[in-house]
């Protein structure tokens, strides 16, 4: 992708990431104020791969060059990506009707889990559960949801056995 005809924004998030703290809520903040047609040039420590997912569904592409172990992601939109993104978001979530979805994480090394629930979420409309097996309690992944529109709880089964439902918000 070519980006010298636009308005690049530049977000290095390794000194929030390095300080402990999740840097998610600053990415999307970030994304929420550049305008139409600008690109996004996060830098991180490590590839994010589940904000790949997050961000398709907000309607935003990507390039990613990993230089000297440092990330460098761009994230774009097409000219109609972001309409097309929402209008297949809208046709996966009206096909389930009040149905359960359920998937089993436990296992899976991270980040795989919260990829999969989040690649999963389109499939969830008004009215839909997903159900997510896990083996803990995944607390980075409420934050995500709260952002997308959706609400979540977690119940302890078992040790190393939790079931999440997730939901999407009316």
């Amino acid at each position: 992708m070519d980006f010298l005809n636009k308005n690049v924004v530049e977000l290095d998030v390794r000194a929030e990431v390095n300080s402990g703290s999740d840097p998610f809520k600053t990415i999307m903040t970030a994304v929420n104020s550049i305008k139409e047609g600008d690109v996004l040039h996060l830098i991180n420590g490590f590839e994010p791969v589940p904000l790949y997912t997050v961000m398709k569904m907000k309607g935003y592409d990507h390039t990613t060059e990993n230089k000297a172990g440092v990330w460098h992601i761009y994230f774009y939109q097409e000219s109609t990506s972001g309409s097309e993104a929402a209008s297949v978001q809208s046709e996966s979530a009206c096909t389930l009707g009040g149905n359960t979805v359920e998937i089993d994480v436990r296992g899976l090394e991270p980040p795989e889990p919260m990829v999969m629930i989040l690649e999963t979420l389109p499939k969830i409309g008004a009215g839909d559960l997903l159900l997510v097996h896990h083996h803990r309690e995944p607390l980075m992944l409420y934050d995500k949801l709260e952002h997308l529109g959706y609400e979540a709880s977690a119940e302890k089964v078992t040790e190393g056995y939790y079931k999440v439902r997730i939901t999407k918000k009316a």
